[in-house]
């Protein structure tokens, strides 16, 4: 009985540290996708205000070509991205508007 003690308590003991190893390396990859989730969701934001741009730049292009083309100051700061949801569908529509006047 004693001598089946003596082999237990080794097999335990490395068992036991293979756990331990296996916890730790699963707690550094939770942590490690917590921050690509992160850095995904910031990277989702910034590409949201990059198509909020260049929807204002291209209802400012259709709308006004001979200020586009001489860039005047106050163009430039028509450019600035606004957080309001209406502005891009109102610049949406207005694009739309203007292209099939031209197109007519």
């Amino acid at each position: 009985m004693s001598v089946w003690i003596w082999v237990l308590i080794p097999l335990v003991a490395i068992i036991g540290g293979y756990i331990i190893d296996y916890q730790k390396n699963k707690l550094k990859w939770q942590n490690q996708t917590s921050s690509n989730e992160a850095e995904l969701e910031e990277i989702r934001l910034l590409i949201q205000q990059v198509k909020k741009r260049i929807e204002n730049l291209e209802a400012i292009a259709v709308n006004d070509t001979e200020n586009f083309r001489s860039a005047k100051q106050e163009l430039f700061q028509k450019i600035e991205i606004d957080d309001y949801e209406g502005t891009s569908e109102a610049n949406r529509s207005e694009a739309d508007r203007l292209a099939k006047n031209k197109g007519e």
